[in-house]
């Protein structure tokens, strides 16, 4: 698990104890939304992962061409 996987299961946890709407603190909560918003900008893995959109072009033309009604 990546670093931000586990930053965002843990904002997830705290959005689950302390939403005022579960009967939370709203200062506490709005504390928290900011502390969250002020760490590190998320950052997408499909930069680093560049091939898996060209495996996933291949397998779509692949299963078109055996589908059984384009025959």
């Amino acid at each position: 698990m990546t670093a931000e996987a586990r930053r965002r299961r843990a904002f997830r946890e705290f959005v689950k104890e302390n939403h005022p709407d579960r009967g939370g603190d709203p200062a506490i909560f709005a504390a928290g939304v900011e502390a969250f918003r002020a760490g590190p900008a998320v950052t997408t893995a499909y930069r680093d992962r560049w091939y898996l959109g060209i495996a996933g072009w291949v397998n779509r033309r692949i299963q078109r061409r055996f589908h059984p009604r384009v025959r």
